[in-house]
């Protein structure tokens, strides 16, 4: 891998961790009284096209490093605030943002190994 290729690859890391802080910022958006969260969605999709990007790069481990990252960012949104606030992103709509997010980019990456 060349060093433009390592640039590239970090470039794509970081897209997914910004990708990932956007889905959580509007994952909690409602139509009427039901909760909507359509992120969730569209970050499964966006983790599986930059999983794909990083595997164009590289063929080690390295290709699941946008995963790695949209996974502690949504460890970070999870965590409770110090006082008396839970965390930024509870419930339902974060275990789908769980599941479309990473489970699905993960377990479609995998098998195209």
């Amino acid at each position: 891998m060349t060093a433009g290729e390592r640039v590239e690859l970090a470039l794509v890391t970081v897209a997914a961790g910004l990708l990932t802080v956007l889905c959580c910022a509007f994952l909690m958006i409602s139509v009427g009284p039901v909760p909507f969260p359509v992120t969730a969605l569209l970050a499964g999709l966006g983790n599986f096209g930059l999983v794909w990007l990083a595997a164009q790069y590289t063929d080690s481990a390295w290709r699941f490093a946008p995963l790695a990252v949209s996974g502690v960012v949504m460890i970070v949104a999870m965590m409770p605030i110090p006082g008396d606030f839970p965390g930024w992103i509870t419930g339902l709509p974060m275990l789908l943002m769980l599941l479309f997010g990473l489970g699905l980019p993960a377990s479609v990456a995998a098998r195209l190994r």
